[in-house]
């Protein structure tokens, strides 16, 4: 439910939204308010999360196709380059769109990390020759990935773990 509510909400910020949705989060939220739910209950609720965060991943591919274009198959740098460096962790495209924005043009090298691996692939987000490639893997490894990273970590979504002293002084998130 979390993750389906985060697509829902990274679709909404590029202008795609369905009051269903909603609505299935307003219902899922009172289940879990239920004392004792059989397990036929659990089961039933269980497999429509999974039909309404089908549907929202529907709507994300929408607003992403139509925010940064069709993605195609990229080589993507997984060797960093010398140079001050930002990583990008999560999955809001749009974060990431302003990042290179802002960074444009003044020596900052921008990485993707974890589930922002597929930004490559959008001929939008291509156009930024800052964005030079992906560090590290699994949004589940950032502990150690983070640590050993030279730059600022920007985390654009529900992924974050609790950060380690030796890395939380630089890193920032956005969105909810």
């Amino acid at each position: 439910l979390k993750g389906t509510a985060a697509y829902a909400d990274h679709a909404m910020v590029l202008g795609k939204e369905d009051p269903a949705v909603y609505a299935f989060f307003h219902e899922a939220l009172d289940f879990l308010t239920h004392k004792h739910p059989t397990v036929d209950q659990l089961l039933g609720m269980n497999l429509k999360c999974g039909e309404v965060n089908l549907q929202v991943m529907g709507l994300l591919d929408g607003a992403n196709t139509g925010a940064y274009g069709h993605p195609v198959p990229t080589k993507v740098r997984v060797e960093p380059l010398k140079g001050h460096a930002i990583l990008v962790s999560g999955h809001e495209l749009k974060d990431l769109e302003e990042l290179l924005k802002q960074t444009e043009g003044k020596g900052i090298n921008v990485y993707t990390h974890g589930e922002m691996l597929p930004a490559h692939g959008y001929p939008e987000l291509k156009k930024h020759k800052h964005l030079v490639g992906n560090y590290g893997g699994a949004w589940q490894d950032q502990a150690k990935e983070f640590d050993a990273f030279p730059g600022a970590i920007l985390m654009t979504t529900n992924c974050i773990q609790r950060p380690h002293d030796t890395y939380k002084a630089r890193i920032f998130t956005s969105g909810l």
